[in-house]
């Protein structure tokens, strides 16, 4: 794997976990960069809601908390 491709993935996985821990919804970021990764669909769907998943648990235990 190229190393551009990878520094992409890694900004678009730190972005999307801060943007899910704040207000969700962060598929946006991370989904259309793995597509861009050269990932097929469905693949990119599944690993996106995969790797968010403990930030989507983090938030909700927050938001519990407060």
């Amino acid at each position: 794997m190229e190393s551009a491709i990878i520094l992409l993935l890694a900004g678009a996985g730190l972005a999307g976990g801060v943007v899910t821990a704040i207000v969700g919804g962060s598929s946006l970021i991370t989904f259309p960069a793995l597509l861009a990764a050269g990932l097929p669909p469905v693949l990119a769907n599944a690993s996106s809601t995969v790797a968010l998943t403990p930030s989507n648990l983090a938030a909700a235990i927050a938001d519990r908390e407060s």
